[in-house]
């Protein structure tokens, strides 16, 4: 079943969808949006966290080129879920492919709170866009900041390990090593979503002395070259990665070092561009990975 068939698929079900029912387990979807980012958490208690909505690649050649993953893609999962409130919407940074497709997720459903990064935006772009989307509406919005910790109800915390106070400034790129870097933490499971965190983000992770290890690693920047080095993913100790990129980008993402580098680590890998949404499930302990076609 091809992108577009899976979209149809979902709005069929999120016709049929009622109430939101709280998943047993804590569950994590890592959509796919084609080359950016959208991962939905839904935890016992009924919370739902979205992070990014995926956005129109820059590349006009690509499948996704001129359509908007968060109307095609992001909302009708979540209609699919029987979800029609957000607690926390997570904008990791202006890039684009990361958050155009949650405006339509802002227009579309109710949205109790908002959380930027708080880097500046393109006048016109998507990102300030949305920002004029959540002032519309009259949502919440909280600047992100390393040490801060959200309260998911039932044992579950989003903790913020970056950005830091001042924030990094001079950098290959300042959106992509500034972006939200947050760890999601049900009772020993950990899973760590690093955005496009770059090799700076990463070293001042590492020399924060914050506790880094996880479980599951969203790996960075969809698996480029400047991303995971080796150090950062010995502190992480992942046994699982999730990499979110587009079929045939023209970036070459994942780079073969990357995944190389992953390898060397024994870190079992998965990725939407060859095996589409990926699901996340654990009760706290054990937790299991497997393509969202496969169920």
């Amino acid at each position: 079943m091809d992108r577009r068939d899976q979209a149809l698929a979902l709005a069929a079900l999120g016709l049929l969808a009622g109430c939101h029912q709280a998943p047993k387990k804590l569950r994590v979807t890592f959509l796919d949006v084609g080359q950016g980012d959208s991962a939905v958490i839904e935890t016992p208690s009924g919370k739902v966290v979205v992070i990014d909505g995926g956005g129109i690649p820059s590349d006009p050649s690509a499948p996704e080129a001129g359509t908007d993953p968060g109307t095609r893609i992001v909302v009708p999962f979540l209609r699919s879920r029987g979800i029609s409130t957000i607690d926390l919407l997570i904008a990791t940074h202006p890039d684009d492919d990361h958050v155009q497709g949650l405006r339509a997720v802002t227009e579309r459903l109710a949205v109790r709170a908002a959380l930027d990064s708080g880097l500046s935006a393109v006048s016109g772009s998507p990102m300030e866009q949305l920002r004029a989307a959540w002032k519309a509406r009259g949502i919440t919005v909280h600047t992100a900041k390393r040490g801060q910790s959200f309260d998911l109800g039932g044992g579950v915390r989003l903790e913020i390990l970056h950005p830091t106070e001042p924030l990094l400034s001079g950098t290959r790129s300042d959106d992509n090593n500034n972006a939200i870097v947050a760890r999601l933490v049900y009772g020993k499971a950990r899973i760590l979503f690093t955005a496009d965190a770059e090799g700076e983000a990463e070293e001042s992770l590492l020399k924060s002395g914050l506790d880094l290890s996880a479980d599951v690693l969203k790996v960075g920047h969809h698996g480029s070259r400047g991303s995971t080095s080796a150090r950062f993913l010995r502190a992480v100790s992942p046994k699982m990665a999730v990499l979110s990129c587009g079929r045939k980008n023209r970036f070459g993402h994942p780079h073969q070092e990357t995944l190389t580098r992953l390898q060397q680590s024994h870190v079992q890998p998965f990725r939407t561009d060859q095996q589409g949404a990926i699901l996340l499930e654990t009760e706290g302990r054990q937790l299991s990975l497997m393509p969202l076609s496969s169920l």
